[in-house]
């Protein structure tokens, strides 16, 4: 945290225990997409390419 800030967390953690085991655990991470490069990217693609055909 910064200045009281909270940051959004990236990544979602999961823990499940394996099976066949004591006191074992594995923890899979899944992180969120960020899509807003991508719609950035798109955006500069399709007006350059509407520039280009006119």
């Amino acid at each position: 945290m910064i200045l009281d800030n909270e940051v959004p967390h990236q990544r979602r953690i999961v823990v499940k225990p394996v099976d066949g085991s004591y006191n074992s655990y594995s923890i899979d991470e899944k992180q969120k997409r960020d899509w807003s490069g991508n719609i950035y990217l798109a955006c500069v693609v399709g007006i350059l390419a509407i520039a280009f055909f006119i």
